[in-house]
């Protein structure tokens, strides 16, 4: 049995009347001293993460070190574009990304960041091209923040981010998407196989690890609120701490004259869900953002 001491208010006078006598304070700094909590050092380093978007960061809480937040929805959800904006939140601070962008090449990747970054759409015809000078000031921006890609050459991305981590260091780890992260293994891998390398590698390094990943659309329900068990790896389920799960109805594209928005329902993998919140896809610009207040 554990022994509990209290102190109690006279115990306090008594100490503080002391320790006035002995430095030659007055009792109420003697006393002010006493309640002041001790600090045992130096504050540790905040090696957490945030996505950028407050209504979110209220729901998910920090991306602590060590765990695996993982970013589903459906084709054209806008999953690949809220994780750019982690990127860039994230080296905005200062600390450094290494973003294994999956599904596209570099060279498509960076242009989808200035995009974001510039708020410019950079596909228009020359007869309504983007503003130059905004996009020159948004890549001279990128140019400094420490973002890190890997190309996709087919081999296992986990492997390859515990190789660039250890060359260069990391403070966050993104994965865009987990189904390419095994690589071209000569058999399938086992459902959960890359979520959970990348929760071990993110135990290793003390940082966060951020992934996207595909949720099945079910048969006759159309475009239907998505669940954690419309995953197409089920196994994520068993390594993943937070699960945001996009549903943008109009995913081709919304009705004339109204806004694209995505709801995120943020849930736990055993299916119970924290809360949820809207947000304005913006595909032109590969960006999620807050709705405007209306």
């Amino acid at each position: 049995m554990t022994t509990v001491s209290r102190r109690t208010s006279s115990d306090l006078t008594a100490r503080a009347q002391q320790l006035a006598a002995r430095a030659g304070i007055p009792y109420t700094a003697a006393l002010a001293a006493l309640r002041t909590p001790r600090t045992t050092g130096p504050t540790a380093p905040d090696h957490s993460a945030a996505t950028g978007l407050p209504a979110l960061d209220g729901l998910l809480g920090p991306l602590s070190p060590g765990t695996l937040t993982v970013l589903a929805g459906r084709t054209m959800a806008g999953a690949t574009a809220l994780l750019l904006g982690i990127a860039r939140h994230h080296g905005h601070r200062g600390r450094p990304v290494i973003l294994a962008g999956l599904q596209s090449s570099p060279h498509a990747t960076m242009r989808s960041l200035l995009a974001a970054e510039a708020g410019q759409d950079l596909d228009r015809t020359a007869e309504h091209a983007p503003d130059r000078q905004m996009v020159a000031e948004a890549a001279a921006r990128l140019r400094g923040i420490p973002i890190r890609l890997l190309t996709p050459d087919g081999s296992n991305a986990v492997s390859r981010l515990r190789a660039e981590a250890a060359a260069g260091g990391a403070g966050l780890l993104l994965v865009d998407t987990l189904r390419l992260a095994a690589g071209l293994e000569p058999s399938p891998p086992l459902p959960g196989q890359s979520a959970a390398e990348l929760v071990v590698l993110a135990r290793e390094l003390d940082v966060p690890a951020v992934a996207t990943a595909h949720l099945r659309p079910r048969r006759g329900d159309g475009d239907s609120r998505p669940r954690p068990d419309d995953l197409d790896d089920r196994g994520v389920l068993d390594h993943a701490h937070r699960l945001v799960l996009l549903h943008r109805p109009a995913r081709l594209g919304p009705v004339p004259g109204q806004r694209d928005l995505v709801t995120l329902h943020v849930a736990r993998p055993d299916g119970a869900e924290v809360g949820t919140t809207t947000m304005l896809f913006e595909p032109e610009y590969h960006r999620m953002v807050a709705p405007p207040r209306a």
